[in-house]
């Protein structure tokens, strides 16, 4: 579900039109219809083999995408941090520009400097927030290419 609020907010912020989107759904789905079968077919497979053999297998399998998934968390709770640190930072610019903006009757010249330093700012924080909003696109492109190959990923289900 995760993953769908991400296609959300890169739709919301540009970064996808509704072809991609759809597309991107479409392999999203292919992915988990696969995971399913996959699913299916561990379990017959369980039938016939030794369980513990199978588990020892199956986490051995699974080391890699795990291990990649985990520095994906960890590089996704950073980039949210980040964001939230450039959101707080941008409501931060919007105040001042207010403040700005209201004092700008006493100082026409010093206000019109001012207001175009915090539009600066406010685009700074726009262009940082976007690239941390490209980033999370690219690994969520990159566990749907996960999962519409077949990989086995706990994570998804």
């Amino acid at each position: 579900m995760e993953f769908r609020s991400c296609l959300d907010a890169a739709m919301a912020l540009g970064l996808l039109d509704s072809a991609q989107l759809d597309e991107l759904q479409v392999r999203l789905a292919k992915g988990e219809e696969i995971m399913g079968q996959y699913a299916k077919a561990g379990m017959r497979m369980t039938e016939g083999c030794s369980l513990e053999q199978e588990l020892t297998t199956i986490k051995h399998q699974a080391q890699p995408a795990m291990a990649q998934l985990k520095e994906n968390d960890l590089i996704v709770h950073r980039e949210n941090e980040e964001l939230a640190q450039v959101e707080a930072q941008i409501a931060d610019l919007q105040a001042r520009r207010e403040l700005i903006l209201d004092r700008r009757g006493h100082t026409v010249a010093a206000g019109t400097e001012l207001k175009s330093s915090a539009k600066q700012l406010l685009k700074a924080g726009a262009e940082k927030k976007k690239a941390l909003a490209e980033r999370k696109l690219i690994r969520a492109r990159w566990l749907v290419d996960m999962v519409a190959r077949g990989s086995r990923c706990p994570y998804i289900g």
